[in-house]
């Protein structure tokens, strides 16, 4: 029941009462088919029963801190470890703290033989904030850190949001962070950034932002009234995708939106359509109108394919990189290919010209810009020419609008993620591509290089072992696309070599733990609203972490053996009872 995020009590805490909760009815229910659970049930008043809320919560305390100590064992195992911290509101007005640690385990067989390299991304609880500044937070995360008996030191990575507070790189946590563990690289998460990069390119350029004013307005429109829904959602000629609500903090949702109006645009013009001729009310048929007089612009339509083509890119890479086991290299490379892509679309004006012209023939819109009126700045005396604006309105758009908009995805893309791409270019020396085709002085001198970042984990044996590494697995490496598989390479199918290149094992292992977003922090929100919501508001914060950890491990699919803990449990009670 705790790891499906269930209810234990209700209002009643006695068997054979109605509403006693999920608990004593599950037992009631179980007792029915089991004789000796019924018998329990029917002990005299004063046995032990362990059916109490009291026993109830020691139970899921005690499952809790054993799931715990096997992750904490588990990251004191490992080489090193990141952090990943966010902070959010629960439904009782309490700032919680999400703790997400990263790290490196190798799998081994049972005679000890590395099997896989695996990625962690885990959860240990939730922290009240008192103190939501930058030296509060700070004390707030080290403070967590040592109640798990984890050292600092040990520490390669942070992973926050883009919040002044914790991003700053003057005094925010980051920085403070760094001054203890000089070694802690900050990354800021891939995917706010890429949210920041769509609200940019809305916010730059006018024509877009009201276009997506127009896309609320047609969820509004139809989404308030129970009947125009209806209407709509029986209009399914070219799809039966859904209008979705344009969300402005979550970018993600504008491609939910601009994809359904694309798929639904004749639907939605039938829609408006039909209220226009009958529909009894004139406040109705004017905002109708209204809308469609502005959905059958050519300019909203083809406005309709460019932000399919853009969103469409960054939603791609957005579903990857929440992915817990992506690391920097890989999101480097997506993001670069994503302005490649982008950057060469900028020249296919006529390609998505075409097919803004095709959509728009399906409702006859005549595939002709609008001649708008251009406002001249005054001459002054001094100036030698007039101002000078484009004439034709297919070349304002494209330069105004479009080049405009793409121009802003791509420099946007470039220079976020400058702080992402400075440490993968730490790490360039052990990318496969740099492997692969870098000379022997180039090598060398890059790892000397890179040592001197690391001189406590990594010693000065490095350049020498990177080159050994080359030159035995040469083959290997140029099959390799990203340093897990180099490191699985040499940990896994050449297992006999890492114990000779331990500072090349230990390369790849640091790499691999550095963050890439907060998505799994982010992830646990969701656990948190769903434990702690309106009829459990007042639980304990021990209470409300020992269940949000049960949950989570049980979707990561960690074997825990209940029963067995369960037992020992109910064996020490019988004891101190006893005594």
């Amino acid at each position: 029941m705790a790891m499906s995020n269930l209810a234990f009590r209700g209002h009643r805490e006695k068997i054979g009462q109605s509403n006693n909760g999920n608990f004593l009815s599950i037992v009631e229910l179980l007792s029915e088919y089991d004789h000796i659970l019924k018998e329990l049930l029917h002990l005299p008043q004063g046995t032990a029963r362990y059916l109490s809320p009291k026993i109830q919560n020691e139970i899921i305390d005690v499952l809790a801190k054993q799931v715990e100590n096997d992750i904490v064992s588990e990251i004191k195992a490992a080489a090193f470890f990141s952090i990943i911290m966010d902070t959010t509101q629960d439904i009782s007005k309490v700032d919680q703290l999400s703790q997400i640690h990263r790290y490196v385990t190798i799998s081994r067989d049972k005679s000890q033989r590395a099997t896989a390299v695996n990625i962690q991304e885990v959860f240990l609880g939730f922290h009240v904030v008192e103190d939501p500044s930058a030296a509060g937070l700070e004390n707030d995360i080290i403070k967590c850190i040592e109640d798990k008996g984890l050292q600092l030191s040990k520490c390669r990575g942070q992973g926050y949001d883009g919040a002044a507070t914790m991003s700053g790189v003057y005094t925010g946590v980051q920085i403070r962070i760094q001054r203890k563990e000089k070694n802690a690289l900050y990354v800021h998460c891939a995917a706010h950034n890429l949210n920041l990069v769509i609200q940019d390119s809305v916010s730059h350029v006018p024509e877009v932002s009201r276009f997506f004013e127009v896309i609320q307005s047609i969820y509004v429109f139809f989404g308030d009234s129970i009947s125009r829904w209806s209407l709509l959602q029986s209009l399914t000629s070219e799809s039966s995708v859904t209008l979705k609500r344009l969300c402005p903090t979550r970018w993600s949702s504008r491609f939910d939106s601009i994809l359904a109006l694309r798929f639904r645009f004749l639907d939605v013009l039938k829609a408006l359509s039909r209220i226009i001729l009958t529909s009894t009310k004139s406040k109705e048929r004017e905002e109708a109108r209204a809308l469609r007089k502005k959905i059958e612009s050519f300019e909203f339509v083809f406005l309709l394919v460019l932000q399919s083509k853009i969103l469409d890119k960054t939603n791609a890479i957005s579903k990857v990189l929440q992915s817990e086991h992506m690391d920097l290299s890989n999101a480097a490379q997506l993001i670069y290919n994503t302005i490649e892509a982008l950057s060469s679309y900028r020249n296919q004006f006529e390609d998505a010209k075409k097919t803004a012209i095709t959509l728009a023939d399906k409702w006859g819109i005549p595939a002709m810009f609008v001649n708008k009126r251009i406002v001249k700045v005054k001459r002054h005396t001094d100036e030698l020419c007039l101002d000078e604006r484009l004439q034709d309105p297919e070349s304002r758009f494209k330069t105004a609008i479009f080049n405009a908009t793409l121009d802003v995805v791509t420099s946007q893309l470039s220079s976020r993620f400058c702080s992402m791409n400075t440490i993968v270019e730490r790490f360039k020396i052990i990318q496969p591509c740099v492997l692969a085709t870098k000379s022997d002085d180039y090598l060398f001198q890059e790892a000397v290089k890179f040592h001197q970042y690391y001189q406590d984990d990594i010693s000065t044996d490095f350049p020498g072992q990177l080159l050994s590494f080359r030159s035995t697995l040469q083959d290997g490496i140029t099959k390799s696309p990203t340093i897990k598989d180099l490191a699985h390479l040499l940990i896994v199918d050449n297992a006999v070599l890492s114990s000779t290149l331990p500072d090349v094992c230990t390369a790849f292992l640091l790499f691999l733990t550095l963050p890439v977003t907060v998505a799994s922090a982010e992830r646990a929100f969701s656990k948190l609203s769903l434990i702690k919501n309106y009829l459990r508001s007042s639980m304990s914060q021990q209470r409300l972490s020992g269940l949000a950890l049960l949950s989570i491990e049980n979707d990561r699919a960690r074997k825990l053996d209940i029963s067995d803990i369960v037992d020992k449990f109910a064996e020490s009670k019988a004891r101190r009872r006893n005594f």
